[in-house]
């Protein structure tokens, strides 16, 4: 009973001597001091305000209009349609399909260097020819 007694008077000895300083200068300070400090920390200054102002399109000048992508075409017949569209789904590729001029195509690439190492790996490790063409708009 002594030793919970002693546990308890040192753990209120130990908190006060934690929030002893910050007691002592809450005390201390005067309230109009710390109203001051307060709005001196408010001051806003207008510039940071008239980022938020809407401005017109008309002054904005666009100097290139252009996009470069880049995209992975994969050329097929009648007799390898079915082996390449097995091949790249159950690669986990998503592609789009073009009927008309029988080629699947895969991307865009806003990388070159991107749909280079893509290409290299559908030629090596699937073994499926394709080529690479860019598309600006």
């Amino acid at each position: 009973m002594k030793r919970m007694q002693y546990k308890i008077i040192i753990l209120l000895v130990i908190l006060l001597y934690i929030y002893s300083g910050s007691v002592r200068e809450y005390i201390n300070t005067s309230d109009e001091l710390y109203v001051r400090e307060i709005q001196k920390e408010i001051i806003i200054d207008k510039k940071d305000i008239n980022v938020f102002n809407k401005k017109k399109l008309d002054d904005v000048s666009i100097t290139e209009s252009r996009i470069k992508i880049w995209s992975i075409i994969i050329d097929y017949n009648d007799s390898n349609h079915d082996y390449i569209r097995n091949k790249l789904l159950s690669s986990g590729y998503q592609t789009k399909h073009n009927e008309n001029k029988m080629y699947y195509s895969l991307g865009p690439f806003s990388d070159m260097s991107h749909a280079k190492e893509e290409s290299k790996k559908l030629n090596k490790i699937y073994g499926l020819k394709n080529k690479i063409i860019d598309l600006s708009f």
